[in-house]
């Protein structure tokens, strides 16, 4: 699950809900509507982070924005690398969604190609990365 660190309750928006499933916590691309986003995501599409689920196609989703934010995400423990070092601040990596009925995201510590998520702190005892998104692939800056 992703969560926001600096949450700003005045710049929560809405979008609509495409037909595919939202659920809380997942980052959120606008793709004919509200959609989850994919590993190895490319383009301008990025909206924020969903704050509650939504199942029905065309419904509410309430997004907080991703400009300014700070996200703290999963990290991923199956791969090669499962912490990080000072010298991975800055670097991008990207997210890996699990293939169960939660669709939950977690950074791939492994995955540097394409990504969109820029290490700014982590915190290698619980697994938490903290991550802010790559400006060129936001679509609303608000």
């Amino acid at each position: 699950m992703i969560k926001v660190q600096n949450a700003n309750a005045n710049k929560i928006f809405k979008w609509f809900a495409s037909s595919t499933d939202v659920f809380k916590g997942q980052l959120i691309k606008s793709a004919s509507g509200a959609a989850p986003v994919a590993a190895a995501h490319t383009g301008t599409t990025l909206l924020g982070v969903a704050m509650e689920d939504q199942t029905t196609t065309n419904g509410v989703v309430y997004l907080y924005p991703l400009t300014g934010t700070i996200l703290e995400i999963d990290v991923l423990q199956t791969g090669t690398k499962k912490t990080f070092a000072v010298t991975d601040l800055g670097s991008q990596y990207d997210i890996v969604v699990a293939s169960d009925a939660t669709a939950s995201m977690s950074l791939d510590p492994d995955d540097t190609t394409g990504g969109f998520l820029i290490l700014v702190d982590y915190d290698n005892d619980n697994h938490k990365a903290y991550c802010v998104v790559e400006a060129a692939d936001i679509l609303l800056s608000i």
